[in-house]
C-alpha cells in the first residue's frame, strides 16, 4: 500500500485559510466556472484530510484541467495578456491542493501562494491593497509554520501569532532594502488590457456626454502646486481639442501635428523657434505635480499653456498633452504652465481656416441664417461674441438632465429647450461662431477642483468634467470663452453643487457624497483624510523613484558612492538584525507560562499559605509525596491535582486542563478536606 503523507490539520486549516484570502481579490475578474472549479476542489481536499474520499484519478485530474482551461478560454476569450495569464497561475493553484502526496507538495503549494499573492498588486497599489496582500503573507506564513509545528505546539492562535511577529519584524529590513536599492521596474507596472478599467473622456464629445460623465463619479487626478494655487476661474484643465462637427458629436482633428506629439521642446532646454511663433507666454509660470488615475487614453490635463513638462509626454499644434502610452497606471508627471499667454497670434492659414470653420451641410439652417445676421448687426466680433454670451446669460438654463434633441441639435437647443449642460453651451456656441465666420473649436477637459485642506492638494473628479470654447481673433489668437459662465457663473467660482437645482443635486447627491464634496460634515471630514492617507502613499511610496532616492542619499551620505551605499545597507542590516536578536533573546527569558501552570502556581501558593511550600528543583511528584507524608488528610486532592497537571503538561493530554482548573479552585490546605 503507498504511504500518503497527511497535512497536519493546523496548517490545512490555515492555508485553506489562506489560499481563499488570496483568491478574493481576483474573483471580480474571474471566469465562474473557475470559481465553481475551486470550490469543488476544497471540499475534496477536506473528505480526502478526513479520510471520507479517496485522492482524484487522472480522470478526475484531466476533466479539472479541462474546465478551467475552457473557463479562461470562455471567460476571456484569449489565453494571452494579464488577466488569462493570472487566472492560468490561480488554476494551477487551485488544482496543487489536490496532488499534496508529500511534504514537498504542501510545500509547493505554498510557496506558490506567496508568488500569487503578489498578483493582487498588478490591477491595486492602494493602502488597502497593499496591507490585504501582507495579511495574505501573514496567512501563508502561518500555514508553513503549522507545517513545521510539532504535535503539542499546534496551536491555530498561537501559530497566527508567531508567523505575525516574523512578518513584523522583517518589515524594517524590508523598509531598509526599498530606500536604498536600485529602483528598477516594479513587478506591478505590467499595463492592463486597454479595454479595461477606461474612466474619464472619449475623444468625442455629444449632447448628453459629460452630463454622463458628471453623474459617474470617480476621480480623475490630483494635482500638488509648488507655489500658490491660482483662483478657480483659472483652473481650466484642458485635454482635447475638438474641431470636426458632423452635425451631433465633435471629434478631434486628424491632421498632422494635431494628434502627434511633434512639437515638444527639449525637457528644461530652451522650446524651438517654432514654439514661440505658436505660443507667446507672459507673466509668472505656475510650477505643479499630477497624480492622474489610469485612464487608457493617451491624452493627460493640464493648464493652458503649459511650458516644460516630464519625459515621455508630447505636445500637438492644439497644445494639448499626449502620452506616449495609454495610460494604464497611476502616472506622476510634472508641468509648468504660464496663464497668461497668446497662442497662434499670426493669421491662420488657409487650410487652417478651413479647419476651425467646417460645418456639416444640411444641418441647424436657422442657427445659420441667425449667426450670419447676428454678425452684420454687430459689426465686429467681440461685439458679436458679447451678443451671443448675452442671450446664452437672459434665456438659458443650466441642468443635468436636458431634453432630447433631434437632428438640427443646435438650433432645438437654441430656439426650443433652451436648457443644457456644459456640452450643450459650448458646442452651440462655436457653432454659431464659425457660422459667423470665426474660428472657432471646442476644448474639453475638467474646470475647477476641490482642495484637500489636510494636505493643500487639489482632488479633480469626473463631475469636475467641462467643456468650453476657444475663438481665434486677430492680434489676440487663441481666446477661450465659456458661455457656461455667462449661464451659472457659480459653477466656475464654487463649482458643480452650488449650479444645480434641487432636482438636480438629488441625482448626484451620491455621487458627491461618495467623494467627500466640501468638507462639512464628520463623514466627509473622514473620506479627505482617507484620501490624503492615498495621496501621502502614491507620492511618496509608489512614486518612489530614482531621483526621490538620490535625494534621500544625498542627505543620508554626502557625496553618494557604491561604497558608502553598501555601507549603508550592511549597517543597517546589521542595526535591525540587532534588535530583532535581541528582542528574540528578551522574550526567552520569561517564557510565557502556560494555563496548566499557572493553575499548579496557585495550587503551590495555596499549599505555602498552609506552609508547605515547594523547595527550588523539586519535582512535582517528591513534592506531592513530602506533603502526602506531612499531611495525610490532603491526600486524595494533592495526588489528583498532581496527575492533572502532569498529564496535561507532559502527556499531552491539554483536554484535562478544565478538571485541573476547576480542582485547584476548590482545593483548600487550611482544612482536613477536600470541598
Amino acid at each position: 500500500m503507498k504511504l500518503i503523507y497527511q497535512i497536519p490539520r493546523n496548517s490545512l486549516a490555515w492555508l485553506l485559510l489562506a489560499q481563499a484570502a488570496v483568491i478574493a481579490p481576483h474573483m471580480p475578474r474571474l471566469p465562474v466556472w473557475l470559481i465553481g472549479a475551486w470550490a469543488f476542489v476544497v471540499v475534496w481536499r477536506i473528505q480526502v484530510f478526513r479520510g471520507v474520499w479517496a485522492f482524484p484519478g487522472r480522470l478526475v485530474k484531466g476533466l479539472l484541467v479541462i474546465v478551467c482551461g475552457a473557463s479562461l478560454l470562455f471567460g476571456y476569450g484569449r489565453l494571452f495578456g494579464l488577466e488569462p495569464m493570472v487566472g492560468l497561475l490561480l488554476s494551477a493553484f487551485i488544482l496543487k491542493l489536490l496532488e499534496m502526496h508529500r511534504r514537498r507538495d504542501a510545500l509547493v503549494v505554498i510557496y506558490l501562494g506567496f508568488f500569487v499573492c503578489s498578483t493582487q498588486l498588478l490591477f491595486s497599489t492602494t493602502i488597502l491593497a497593499s496591507a490585504y496582500a501582507l495579511l495574505c503573507v501573514a496567512l501563508l506564513t502561518t500555514a508553513l509554520m503549522g507545517l513545521n509545528q510539532s504535535q503539542s505546539h499546534k496551536s491555530p492562535a498561537r501559530s497566527f501569532r508567531l508567523a505575525g511577529r516574523l512578518v513584523l519584524q522583517c518589515l524594517p529590513l524590508m523598509v531598509l532594502l526599498f530606500l536604498v536599492m536600485p529602483r528598477l521596474g516594479a513587478l506591478w507596472s505590467v499595463p492592463l488590457q486597454q479595454n479595461t478599467a477606461t474612466t474619464g473622456m472619449s475623444d468625442s464629445m455629444a449632447p448628453g456626454d459629460i452630463s454622463r460623465l458628471t453623474r459617474a463619479g470617480g476621480l480623475a487626478f490630483r494635482v500638488t502646486f509648488s507655489g500658490s494655487m491660482p483662483p478657480p476661474p483659472q483652473l481650466y484643465w484642458r485635454g482635447l481639442v475638438f474641431s470636426q462637427f458632423d452635425g451631433r458629436r465633435w471629434t478631434p482633428n486628424r491632421l498632422a501635428g494635431h494628434s502627434e506629439g511633434e512639437l515638444q521642446p527639449p525637457p528644461g532646454g530652451s522650446p524651438s523657434r517654432l514654439w514661440q511663433r505658436l505660443l507667446r507666454v507672459d507673466g509668472a509660470p505656475v510650477h505643479y505635480e499630477v497624480i492622474m488615475e489610469p485612464s487608457q487614453q493617451f491624452w493627460l490635463f493640464a493648464l493652458t499653456a503649459p511650458r516644460q513638462y516630464s519625459d515621455g509626454i508630447g505636445m500637438t499644434r492644439d497644445f494639448s498633452l499626449r502620452y506616449r502610452e495609454p495610460v494604464s497606471k497611476r502616472l506622476r508627471y510634472q508641468v509648468t504652465s504660464f496663464l497668461d499667454y497668446r497662442a497662434e497670434v499670426e493669421p491662420l492659414p488657409p487650410w487652417r481656416l478651413q479647419q476651425e470653420l467646417q460645418l456639416p451641410e444640411d444641418f441647424n439652417p436657422q442657427a445659420l441664417q441667425t449667426a450670419q445676421q447676428w454678425y452684420r448687426q454687430a459689426g465686429s466680433a467681440q461685439a458679436y461674441i458679447d451678443r451671443l454670451l448675452d442671450y446664452y446669460r437672459r434665456e438659458f438654463t443650466y441642468t443635468l438632465e436636458p431634453p432630447s434633441l433631434g437632428r438640427h441639435t443646435v438650433d432645438e437647443f437654441l430656439w426650443q429647450t433652451k436648457s443644457g449642460f456644459c456640452e450643450h453651451f459650448a458646442g452651440s456656441f462655436v457653432f454659431m461662431l464659425r457660422a459667423a465666420g470665426l474660428p472657432a473649436r471646442v476644448v474639453a477637459g475638467y474646470q475647477g477642483g476641490e482642495v484637500n485642506p489636510l494636505e493643500g492638494y487639489l482632488l479633480v473628479r469626473q463631475y469636475d468634467a467641462h467643456a468650453w470654447a476657444e475663438v481665434w481673433l486677430q492680434d489676440r489668437g487663441w481666446v477661450r470663452v465659456d458661455p457656461t459662465a455667462a449661464v451659472a457663473p457659480e459653477r466656475i467660482a464654487s463649482g458643480l453643487r452650488s449650479a444645480l437645482n434641487e432636482r438636480d443635486s438629488q441625482l448626484v447627491s451620491s455621487v458627491f457624497a461618495f467623494d467627500g464634496y466640501g468638507a462639512g460634515t464628520w463623514l466627509n471630514l473622514m473620506l479627505l483624510r482617507w484620501d490624503a492617507w492615498n495621496y501621502k502613499w502614491h507620492r511618496r511610496v509608489l512614486g518612489y523613484d530614482a531621483r526621490m532616492q538620490a535625494g534621500l542619499l544625498q542627505q543620508l551620505l554626502g557625496n553618494i558612492s557604491p561604497l558608502r551605499v553598501a555601507l549603508l545597507i550592511i549597517g543597517g542590516g546589521a542595526v535591525v538584525l540587532a534588535a530583532v536578536a535581541l528582542s528574540v533573546l528578551l522574550s526567552g527569558r520569561k517564557p510565557r507560562r502556560t494555563p496548566a501552570t499557572r493553575h499548579y502556581l496557585r495550587f503551590l501558593r495555596k499549599l505555602s499559605q498552609a506552609g508547605l511550600s515547594r523547595a527550588p528543583g523539586e519535582a512535582p511528584g517528591d513534592f506531592a509525596r513530602r506533603v502526602v507524608a506531612r499531611r495525610p488528610d490532603l491526600e486524595e486532592p494533592v495526588l489528583a491535582i498532581t496527575s492533572l497537571y502532569q498529564r496535561v503538561t507532559y502527556a499531552g493530554q491539554p483536554a484535562l486542563a478544565r478538571e485541573l482548573r476547576r480542582r485547584v479552585k476548590r482545593f483548600s490546605a487550611g482544612r482536613n478536606l477536600f470541598r
